[in-house]
Order: structure tokens, then sequence, then C-alpha cells
């Protein structure tokens, strides 16, 4: 046979093979779930604001198979399930955005998730439709539904508002990701046992505090002093972790096997590994209780702190104590073989978290406190693994706020004036 005439036979061949896989396939169709509403509705966190219940519960990827017969998280959908009762006599609008600014849309998620060779995606479109939670909260009456988010890594952390004929409701949630074993705050008490019960101080007496605490961290031979105590945040685990990840912030893991060698990887290859773990430093004897950052696109370069929980509480408040400094790149080293370099202006992190902050709308006050003592570029100190820095000597305390709050609207406590340039 010529091969014009294998030619001739072979395309008839591949359009009959096509058909047939269109043909297989294509009647495939989309068979409506059961939700399981009841188990749902019993894991739900629940929030009561002035006669309103917000529940909301963020579904696992068994959950996700189940209610949508897709596994969402691998699409990067996270869904939230929320129920909404109204017990006031005014109508509620939820704000969507508030939950995730870029929430997917019904049809959007319906045909991420289409199965090979769906043809028609009506059923499947109006399941994700029916699902969605309604915007609308008539008075006196109850709501439910999905809002398809995007996966977060970690955590999510995320505000149900809902706005009001006269006023608005909101309440604030995070949500820990199944199977995430996060390197932040396992217990926020962990310093407030029977046998160490905190003080509580008064603003003097937080801000003599803060100056008498030692200038910095101690590095991993728990001897050495290492980069310095900058930061302090006086609030709630879950407004920290609420406040920090909503802002693009994320947890970090666990050190372990398999998330430093996904660390090295990261760095090699220039991938980005948003909850890469960090090396543990030492406050008050004990490495941090939390840690949180926010990468670029691969792990050398990230804004990074660590905070300790304080043996003190301000107004009833928790103390958090912490580090924060910018990391530039890696390099070897003689104590850890291998770290991070920092940025030796540290005290431009220390800048970029106040106003990351304030710009989160949950910033009440802020003061700036000596304690960590100056030093120049001419004369920099030096951190655990030998990075110069530079600073001016202070450290900043920043107040959570339980409500939203606008930049005219955030405190100065007056303590400390920062020094002007060239001083």
């Amino acid at each position: 046979m010529t091969e014009r005439g294998f030619e001739a036979m072979r395309f008839p061949f591949l359009r009959i093979h096509w058909i047939l896989v269109l043909f297989i396939f294509g009647c495939e169709t989309f068979t409506r779930p059961h939700p399981d509403l009841a188990g749902l509705r019993a894991r739900a966190e629940t929030q009561a604001r002035e006669e309103v219940e917000i529940s909301a519960t963020l579904l696992t990827r068994e959950d996700a198979r189940r209610d949508f017969s897709s596994d969402l998280v691998e699409k990067g959908v996270q869904p939230i399930w929320l129920e909404i009762r109204n017990g006031q006599d005014q109508e509620f609008v939820v704000q969507l955005l508030s939950i995730d600014r870029d929430y997917f849309s019904p049809s959007e998620v319906a045909w991420k998730t289409r199965a090979l060779g769906e043809g028609r995606l009506d059923e499947r479109m109006l399941y994700f439709l029916e699902q969605h939670l309604p915007v609308v909260v008539p008075p006196k009456s109850s709501i439910s539904g999905f809002v398809y988010a995007n996966f977060h890594p970690g955590a999510k952390a995320f505000r149900v508002e809902l706005i009001g004929e006269r006023d608005s409701v909101h309440a604030q949630f995070v949500v820990p990701v199944e199977g995430f074993r996060a390197d932040f705050m396992r217990v926020e008490g962990r310093a407030h046992d029977a046998e160490n019960v905190p003080r509580d101080l008064d603003l003097p007496g937080l801000r003599a505090y803060m100056e008498e605490l030692p200038c910095c961290v101690l590095g991993g031979d728990r001897k050495t002093a290492g980069d310095p105590l900058n930061l302090v945040v006086v609030g709630t685990a879950k407004q920290i972790v609420a406040t920090f990840v909503t802002r693009g912030w994320d947890l970090t893991e666990t050190m372990r096997g398999g998330t430093v060698l996904r660390t090295v990887f990261s760095s090699v290859f220039g991938s980005r590994y948003r909850t890469s773990p960090v090396s543990p430093l030492y406050v008050f004897d004990r490495p941090q209780d939390a840690a949180l950052q926010k990468a670029r696109k691969t792990v050398d370069e990230r804004n990074h702190l660590r905070l300790w929980l304080a043996p003190v509480t301000v107004e009833g408040n928790s103390v958090w104590v912490g580090q924060i400094s910018r990391d530039v790149g890696v390099k070897l080293s003689s104590k850890t073989l291998i770290t991070h370099k920092i940025d030796p202006v540290v005290d431009e992190a220390r800048l970029y978290v106040t106003l990351d902050l304030a710009a989160s709308g949950y910033l009440g006050r802020y003061g700036y406190v000596r304690g960590v003592g100056s030093a120049t570029p001419q004369a920099p100190r030096y951190n655990y693994t030998l990075d110069p820095y530079f600073t001016d000597g202070l450290r900043v305390v920043l107040f959570l706020s339980d409500e939203l709050r606008g930049y005219n609207d955030i405190e100065s406590l007056g303590w400390e004036a920062l020094p002007a340039p060239g001083e």
C-alpha cells in the first residue's frame, strides 16, 4: 500500500476513534449529591451578635467530594458553609467580599469541576447555584449555603459582614485546614497555667515591662543573642491569626523532614512555599509560640515574624512579644548549615507590619517603647547567624481591636517618638 493510501485510511479511522470516545464519555451526566448539612451544622462555630447568629464550617476535602462530587481543593476552591439566623426586624445583605474578595461564582466552580466528556453542564451549574449562600437575610428568618472561597494553606480566616438597613453586624472566624500541622498557638494559655498566673498590667506598667525585656531573642544554643525583639502585639490568638491571615500572611508548618526538604526544593528551584517552617529561636526559655510569614516567589524572600506569649496581660488582654525581619536571600552558616540572610534595616520590617495591621482595619492603638538598644550602620549588631543589622532601638506595641477602625480612628499612645531622619 502506498503512503498516500495509508494516510487516506488513517484519518477516517482517527475520526471514528474520537467519535467513539465522545459517544462513550459525552453521555456522562451529573448526579446530584446529598450534602450532610446536619454534620456541617454540628461542627460549625457559632458567634452571636445583637440577635444575629452566624455559624461557619470549613469543608474538608472529604466533605467537598461528598457534597459536590468533586475534589474542589485540587481546583483551588475552599467551600465554606454558613448559616445566618436573623432575630432582628431589619433585613441584612451579606457582603460576600468580606468572606473572600476573589470568591468563585457557582457557574465558575461547575465549569472547573466538570467531568471528562460532560457535554451539558446545566444540572451541575444549577446544583452549585442552589447550594450558594443567598445574599439577602430577611427579618426574623434564617438562610444557609456555601461560599466558594479560594483555598488557603494552613488556616482560612474570614469576616462575615452583614449590612443592615439601620446598622451592620459582623463576625470574624479562623478555621484550621484539615491535616495542617502548624507551628502556631498550640495552646494560648501555654504561659498561663495554674503555676504561672499572668500578672495584669495597666498601660504604664506595660510600658515599663516592655522596656525591661531582653533586647533580643536567643539563638539555637539558647545563649547567643539573635534578632532584636522589636514587636509587641496585644490581642487574642484568634485575633492575631485572623488579622494577619486576611492580610496575606501564612501560618508556618512544624519543622520536620518533609517540610525541610520542601523548603530546600523551593529555594533551589525557585518555587513558592508559603507555609515553610522557621527555625526555633528562644524567649522565656522556650521556642516561639507562633510564627507567620508573607512570602514572595520563593522562601528566600519573605517577611517573617515569631511571637511568644508573655506571662503578663494588659487590661485583661494577652501580650505577645515578637521579632520581625525581612529575608532577602539564603546563605551558608556555621551555626545552621543553611539559613536566611536578613535585611539589615530591621526597622523597615517593623514599619511594614505596623502599616499592614493599620490597613487591616483592626489596629486600635499603637506606641513605641525603648528596650532594644540602638545600633548604627557604622557599628551594627549581629544576629545568631552573624548577619549585621542596625536599628533605632525601639519596639512597636500594637493593640488589636474587635471593631473596624479607619486610619483616623487609630490612637497613638504618645510614648516614645521615632527619631527624625539623620538622628
